[in-house]
C-alpha cells in the first residue's frame, strides 16, 4: 500500500496539469475570457509546480519528509476545490499556482520517500512504477478530463483533483512514516541549496541521467503536442478514432514500465533505457523519412507514435533511479533537480513544435529525433563515466 501512496502522489501533479484542456471553451465562455488566457493557466501551474520543487526538495532535506509533504497535499487539496469555485479566470490563475505548488511537493517528496525506504534492485522495481504512472499522467489526463465532462460541467474535474488530494492525504497520514531520520537531515538554508545543487551538478553521472531523461521527455511531449493534428488534420481520423490511438500508446507506457519494473531483477537497468531508446530513435527516425518523403503516411505515422511512446516506460523509471541512486544524502534537493530537469524540457517541447509550424509533420518529427539523440549522447556518456556493474551488488553507478 506504501507504494500505492506514493504512486498516487506522483500522479497527481501530472494529471492536475492538463485533465481539464478538454473543457477550455466551456470555462473561457462561462469565466468571459479569451484561449490564450486559458493558456495561461496551464502556465501558472507549471511555474507553481517548478516553485513547489525547488522549495520542497531542500526544505525535506532540512526538516524531514512527512511534514513538508502533508503541506503539500493539503496545500493542493484547497487550491483544487479553489479552482471549482473560481468566479473568474484571474482567481482561477492564483488558485493553480498554489495548486502547482502543492502538486511540486508531492512528486518530489513522493521520490525522496522512495529512495530513503529503498535500495537496489527494490529502488529500480519501485521506480519504474512510479515514474510510468507519472510519465502516462499527463497524457491521459485529457481523456480523463474528457470522461468527467460527459457526466458533469468543468468544475467536477476539478473537483475530481481535490478528492485524489484527500485520498492521498489519509494515505499519507496512515501509512508513510517520517522516512529521514534526524541524523541524515541537512540544517542550512538557500546556500545550503545552492551548495548542494552544486554538488550534484558536480556529479557527471547524475547529470548523465538526469538529462537521459529530460530529453526523452522533450520526444515525448512533441508528441503529445502535435499528434492530435497529425493524426486528425492530415490523417482524416475522427476525433474519437484519435482518442482510441492515443489510449493504445499509453498502456503502452504503462506495461511497458511495468514490464521494466520485473526485468531490473535480472537485467541492468542500463541495458533495459538502452533498448529504449533504439527502439524511440528508430520509430523517430521512421516518422522524420515518412514526413519528408512519404506524405506522412498512416501505416508509417501510428506504428511510429506507438513505439515512440511506449519504450519511454523502459527510460524513466531507470533513467530516474540511476540518478536518484548519485544523491541519497541530499535526495530531496536530487529528487527536485529531476523534476525540474523533466518538466522544463517537457515544457519547450511544445512551444518550439508550434512556433516551427503546424502545416506538417516535419516540425514534430525533427523536434522528436533530436530529443532522442541527445538522450542517447548523454546515455553514451553515462556508460564512459561509471561501466555498468551488477545493481544487485548494492549501490547503483
Amino acid at each position: 500500500m506504501v507504494i500505492v501512496v506514493l504512486t498516487t502522489l506522483s500522479a497527481i501533479g501530472p494529471l492536475a496539469t492538463d485533465m481539464y484542456i478538454p473543457a477550455f471553451p466551456d470555462v473561457a465562455a462561462e469565466l468571459g475570457t479569451t484561449a490564450s488566457r486559458m493558456q495561461l493557466t496551464i502556465t501558472a501551474f507549471f511555474l507553481g509546480t517548478a516553485s513547489g520543487q525547488v522549495v520542497a526538495g531542500p526544505l525535506s532535506d532540512r526538516l524531514g519528509r512527512r511534514g513538508p509533504l502533508l503541506i503539500g497535499i493539503v496545500l493542493c487539496l484547497l487550491a483544487s476545490i479553489g479552482c471549482a469555485l473560481a468566479p473568474s479566470v484571474e482567481l482561477l490563475m492564483v488558485m493553480r499556482v498554489l495548486q502547482g505548488i502543492g502538486g511540486g511537493f508531492g512528486m518530489v517528496l513522493g521520490r525522496a520517500v522512495l529512495i530513503d525506504m529503498t535500495d537496489g534492485p527494490e529502488l529500480f522495481r519501485v521506480m519504474n512504477i512510479m515514474q510510468g504512472v507519472g510519465g502516462v499522467a499527463p497524457i491521459v489526463a485529457p481523456l480523463m478530463g474528457g470522461i468527467i465532462l460527459l457526466v458533469g460541467q468543468w468544475r467536477e474535474v476539478f473537483v475530481v483533483i481535490a478528492v485524489m488530494s484527500a485520498i492521498s492525504l489519509v494515505g499519507v497520514l496512515l501509512m508513510i512514516p517520517e522516512s529521514l531520520p534526524v541524523s541524515r537531515r541537512h540544517s542550512g538554508g538557500f546556500r545550503t541549496f545552492l551548495r548542494n545543487v552544486r554538488t550534484l551538478l558536480c556529479r557527471r553521472l547524475f547529470v548523465a541521467y538526469m538529462l537521459v531523461n529530460a530529453f526523452s521527455a522533450f520526444a515525448l511531449m512533441a508528441y503529445v503536442s502535435a499528434s492530435s493534428f497529425v493524426v486528425q488534420e492530415m490523417l482524416g481520423f475522427t476525433s474519437t478514432q484519435y482518442s482510441v490511438s492515443f489510449a493504445i500508446n499509453s498502456m503502452g507506457m504503462m506495461v511497458m514500465s511495468l514490464l521494466s519494473a520485473r526485468l531490473t531483477r535480472t537485467i541492468h537497468p542500463r541495458d533495459l533505457i538502452r533498448v529504449g531508446l533504439i527502439v524511440v530513435s528508430l520509430a523517430s527516425f521512421a516518422l522524420l523519412i515518412g514526413s519528408l518523403f512519404l506524405d506522412t503516411p498512416a501505416w508509417i505515422v501510428l506504428p511510429a507514435f506507438f513505439f515512440t511512446v511506449a519504450p519511454q516506460g523502459m527510460i524513466f523509471g531507470n533513467g530516474g533511479a540511476l540518478a536518484s541512486d548519485q544523491a541519497r544524502e541530499i535526495a530531496g534537493t536530487g529528487s527536485a533537480m529531476l523534476g525540474l530537469g523533466f518538466s522544463f524540457s517537457a515544457s519547450l517541447a511544445a512551444p518550439l513544435v508550434g512556433v516551427a509550424g503546424t502545416q506538417s509533420s516535419l516540425p514534430m518529427a525533427i523536434a522528436m529525433v533530436c530529443g532522442v539523440l541527445i538522450s542517447g549522447a548523454f546515455f553514451i556518456m553515462a556508460g564512459r563515466e561509471s561501466g555498468t556493474p551488477n545493481p544487485h551488488a548494492g549501490r547503483v553507478a
